[in-house]
């Protein structure tokens, strides 16, 4: 029997400077029966933490 494929793991990019060390605004609800914050919505904005500078985040395949 063949093994199932492993899709291909994706990275997020600073499309500026390549940079992987970048994040999105977001925001979360509290969740009473877990206990814990869930991710309610991601918004467009991104930032670079390398270049320091708004950025459009691209998806690049590892």
């Amino acid at each position: 029997m063949a093994e199932p494929k492993e899709e291909p793991k994706l990275r997020m990019v600073c499309e500026e400077c390549g940079s992987t060390d970048v994040m999105r605004d977001a925001w979360a609800v509290w969740d009473i029966e877990t206990q814990d914050w869930v991710l309610g919505a991601v918004f467009d904005y991104g930032h670079c933490d390398r270049c320091g500078r708004e950025t459009n985040i691209e998806e690049s395949l590892l």
